[in-house]
């Protein structure tokens, strides 16, 4: 199991999120220009920046840390302002099993954990004992070729940008910590 990203959620706002992709761009003495990439999804790189977090909170940063062995295992991480869908038209990937995904604007990319999820079937709120939930996707019981919509909470899974951590003793009780994240696919 996937470890979570510890619930401290005393964030910066200087925090930030940057998309990259590796394009190569060829032109040609014409004039002409053809571009390939060889990426399906961007590499996202997360930085969260904790101005002041208590000394308990800064030991459990570093205990999970430890944990992780750095960047050795990825974990899930809970953005504290990108992490819900709401009314998300699902795409059916075989009959009944339908893939959840992180949206932003009209770029989609598959969600690989979500959790407290409602789901709707031709705008009927379904039961939870209708569908299953795992590894990023909502499985129905009694496939339908009705439209399947959900709200859900997601995570991204990320792994650490550098091998370790670093907390900053401000005053008695103060730290500040700094957490650079790749998300890991």
């Amino acid at each position: 199991m996937v470890k979570k990203f510890p619930n401290i959620r005393r964030f910066s706002w200087n925090s930030t999120k940057q998309e990259k992709w590796s394009t190569e761009v060829q032109k040609s003495a014409s004039g002409r220009v053809r571009t390939m990439t060889s990426q399906l999804y961007p590499e996202w790189t997360i930085t969260a920046s904790y101005p002041a977090i208590t000394d308990a909170e800064a030991n459990e940063l570093l205990g999970f840390v430890a944990l992780l062995k750095g960047s050795y295992e990825p974990f899930l991480w809970l953005d504290p302002e990108d992490n819900r869908a709401e009314g998300q038209v699902l795409a059916e990937v075989i009959s009944g099993k339908y893939q959840a995904v992180i949206k932003m604007g009209e770029y989609v990319e598959p969600a690989e954990y979500i959790e407290n999820v409602a789901v709707y079937v031709g705008g009927v709120k379904q039961d939870a004992s209708k569908y299953t939930v795992a590894d990023g996707y909502i499985t129905l019981k009694t496939p339908t070729s009705e439209v399947v919509k959900a709200d859900y909470t997601y995570y991204w899974r990320v792994m650490l940008a550098d091998d370790g951590l670093s907390i900053t003793k401000k005053f008695l009780n103060v730290n500040t910590a700094t957490i650079k994240m790749v998300v890991a696919r």
